[in-house]
Order: C-alpha cells, then structure tokens, then sequence
C-alpha cells in the first residue's frame, strides 16, 4: 500500500495513544523477513494500549517488524512511492 500524505485527512479530535510501560518478558523469532516479539502468557503485568482512534482497550500480545535483504524491500507499505528498511 502506498501511503500519499497530501491525500490523508486530519482529524483534530483523535486523543492521544496510550501504552502502559511495563517490562514484559517473552520469545523472539526470526522468520528471516520478519523478528516477532511474542509475550508469555504467564506474565503478570499485561501491556494495555487505549486511546486514538481505539475504542475499546487492547492487551499487547505480539509484535511483527517486516524486514528486507535489501534497504529499500522491507516495509510492505511506501510513503509518496518510498519504501523503507523495515515496517
């Protein structure tokens, strides 16, 4: 998908994104395009993010960063036709 800032629309009412900080032990893999952060399920303070465009509260249980073998293939989106590194 390629992103076109001059096409997106502002909204002056969205609230700031919150994200607990709490320290969270779990598994890193690397699938060898992607590192994935996947946390124990026996963890005892959960990462909770609210606020934004997020109507509900949502626990934090994984994370994807998508990565290329080449600078400019990582990311799966573009910005104004620019790839990056990494998504």
């Amino acid at each position: 998908v390629n992103l076109e800032p001059n096409k997106l629309l502002f909204d002056p009412n969205l609230r700031p994104l919150h994200i607990d900080k709490h320290r969270v032990s779990g598994t890193i893999t690397n699938t060898g395009h992607s590192v994935i952060f996947t946390v124990d399920n026996d963890t005892r303070h959960h990462i909770n993010v609210t606020g934004g465009p997020l109507s509900y509260k949502y626990q934090f249980q994984e994370i994807h960063i998508h990565y290329g073998l080449h600078d400019q293939f990582g990311s799966e989106h573009s910005i104004n036709g620019y790839a990056f590194p990494a998504e």
